[in-house]
Parts: C-alpha cells; sequence; structure tokens
C-alpha cells in the first residue's frame, strides 16, 4: 500500500473480459477438485453449490437445451444495493452448457473490484447487477455461438461485501478510537501521549473468512492517519470507496504482519511504528479485508472451520515458532523475512 493508488485499470479489462466470455467468448478447460457443498440450489435441472464467495461447484447433464437468457437470483443479500456508477466487488464463474466443464481461464473465482457502469460491465450485465444487494448469488443463463455451434452458458456472479462484516470486539482501552460512517467509512481519533514502538494489531469486527495466508493477493479498503502529525495517510474511502488489491508479500512489513492470519470479512486496527512502515512516522490504519486469492486457493468472505481469536495478554515478540493468538497484542519490529506463526495475528 503507497500513498499512490494502485491503478485498477488492469483489474477492470480482465474482469470485463471474463464479463465478455458469457456472450461471446467460451474456453474451454477441465474441471478442478472441488469441496463438499454445504449449500445447493437447483432451477431447472441445474444444481449450484458451494459457499458463497468460494467457486461454485454447478451440476447439470450436458448438454444444455438452446433457451432464452435468464436470470435466477439464488441467494438473496442483505448488504448495500448496487447502484450505477458505483464501486462493486465480484466473482465470477462460467461454465460450459455444452459439456459441462469449467471456464477457468479467466481468473475464476477472484474477487473483481469494477464500477457498476456499462462499459465496464457490459450491455447483458448492467441491467442484472442494478438493483442487486451485496451478498447475493446469481445464475444468469446465455445463449452463445462459438465455432458456428450454438450453445449454453452458465454464469455465476457472487456480489461481495465493500465493507467488513462480522462480530463486532471490544477493543482495548489506549488505542485510537475508531467511529463509521453509514456507509462504513471509517474516521480515527487520536489519543493523547506518545505512541507505541511496537507493531499493534486491533480487530475491531472479527470476519469468518479464510485467513490471510503469506503469497496471497488481498482485496480490501483502508484509512489512515499518520500519529504524530495528525495527518491523513492515505484512503480508499475518500477515493471513491474502491477496494484496492494488494500483494501482501510486497506491502511494507507492519501492513503484511498485521493482515496475515487476520480472517477475510474482519476489520482491524493497526498501529504500525516507523520501523515497520515508511521510516517517518507511526501510521494508525483502519482495514477491512474484504477477499483474497493466490496461495493454495481462492477464497472471499465464506466460513472457515479455523477457530477464532481471543484476546490475550501481551506477548513476546514473534518468531518462526507459533506463539499465542491475541488480537491486540504488541511485538517488537520483525525483520522482513520473520514468517509470521500460523495462529498469531501479528509477524
Amino acid at each position: 500500500m503507497e500513498r499512490s493508488t494502485r491503478t485498477q485499470t488492469t483489474l477492470r479489462a480482465r474482469a470485463a473480459a471474463l464479463v465478455a466470455a458469457f456472450v461471446a467468448l467460451v474456453m474451454l478447460a477441465g474441471c478442478g477438485d472441488q469441496d463438499s457443498p454445504n449449500e445447493e440450489e437447483t432451477v431447472d435441472a441445474v444444481a449450484v453449490s458451494g459457499q458463497f464467495g468460494s467457486v461454485p461447484v454447478v451440476t447439470f447433464t450436458p448438454p444444455l437445451p438452446l433457451a432464452d437468457s435468464s436470470v435466477d437470483v439464488l441467494i438473496e443479500g442483505e448488504g448495500r444495493e448496487l447502484a450505477e456508477g458505483e464501486p462493486m466487488l465480484l466473482s465470477l464463474t462460467a461454465y460450459d452448457g455444452e459439456d459441462g466443464e469449467l471456464v477457468e481461464d479467466r481468473e475464476v473465482g477472484v474477487a473483481q473490484t469494477l464500477t457498476l457502469s456499462r462499459e465496464d460491465v457490459g450491455e447483458d450485465l448492467f441491467p442484472v447487477l442494478v438493483g442487486a444487494q451485496e451478498g447475493s448469488r446469481l445464475l444468469l443463463r446465455q445463449p452463445i455461438t462459438e465455432d458456428d455451434v450454438d450453445r449454453m452458458l452458465l454464469l455465476v456472479v457472487d456480489v461481495l461485501y465493500t465493507r467488513a462484516r462480522g462480530e463486532a470486539v471490544e477493543p482495548r482501552e489506549g488505542l485510537p478510537t475508531v467511529s463509521l460512517a453509514d456507509d462504513g467509512a471509517p474516521s480515527i481519533s487520536l489519543p493523547e501521549g506518545e505512541p507505541p514502538t511496537a507493531l499493534v494489531v486491533q480487530p475491531l469486527i472479527r470476519g469468518d473468512g479464510a485467513q490471510v495466508r503469506r503469497g496471497q493477493s488481498v482485496t480490501l479498503q483502508y484509512t489512515g492517519v499518520a500519529w504524530e502529525s495528525g495527518t491523513d495517510y492515505d484512503s480508499t474511502w475518500a477515493q471513491g470507496k474502491v477496494p484496492q488489491t494488494i500483494a501482501i508479500d510486497e506491502v511494507f512489513p507492519g501492513l503484511r504482519d498485521g493482515l496475515v492470519d487476520q480472517h477475510v470479512g474482519s476489520q482491524v486496527l493497526l498501529v504500525i511504528p516507523p520501523g515497520l512502515a515508511q521510516g517517518t512516522e507511526t501510521l494508525v490504519l483502519v482495514v477491512d479485508i474484504l477477499a483474497t486469492s493466490g496461495g493454495d486457493e481462492d477464497a472471499v468472505v465464506q466460513e472457515s472451520p479455523e477457530a477464532t481469536e481471543e484476546p490475550s495478554e501481551e506477548t513476546e515478540p514473534a518468531s518462526e515458532e507459533p506463539a499465542s493468538e491475541d488480537p491486540a497484542e504488541e511485538t517488537e519490529p520483525a525483520e522482513d523475512t520473520t514468517e509470521p506463526a500460523a495462529e498469531e495475528t501479528t509477524g
């Protein structure tokens, strides 16, 4: 995360290409292995299973008969209603109705940050998404022609959340306080006194998604201030509320170590000393973790079997050996090469 927010141009172009695939292009590939489904929705002989935000399993007997375009709402969301011109976060998965295979060369299951416009999502998908609520799963059926062969294409669209969602956590005393606007944008109030000299990680909302891991890309919203001067650092909320995707291994150590092992859906307060930030001032960041991709598997706001963290006392600096969990612990600055312990909230 730098002051100059990473451009979304390439991401938007790739996402638009994926959306276009459901009306223009099918590139076939074999189906990947899938986890056992937890829920299943069946609509006109097409069954869709798998948790919201994960790559869905679509089951049917191919080839599907040709039919008119249609849209079915498989999961009714409860989040923000999408509106024209506003940012949104989508996960898109396409299946070929001719042989049932997954179209998997278009960043399947990866969270895509887009603006809800005809230019970004195309004429066909635009009216489907306007008015849809975050948390919804949609099934689109579309007849296409490929190599002079008419066939059906199925597209599963998960409308992901653009703010943290989970259980509120009571922060410990003495830390900066955070208040949220109606749209989820955080404001930070700094306490009097000197900033901590070690990394502080305090979850404010505990999500129930998969844990962030080294080697992944992480999609997030954030805002930040400098402790000593009180000046604004950077904010996605102030730049159109557009989620940003970062490579977790390429950001400064305090941000990396503060996010690794946190759960998708969480909101985390980070107090990062200069030695773990950019070497000038102590940074105070509030980060909403929205999605991850890469590593061994892709994951976005979904259930996770891992146990949630419980508050504990401050611990010694982290090492390569597993340490106790602490949602608000302080550690001594770590070297860039330190691997975060599997059950820690700070590296």
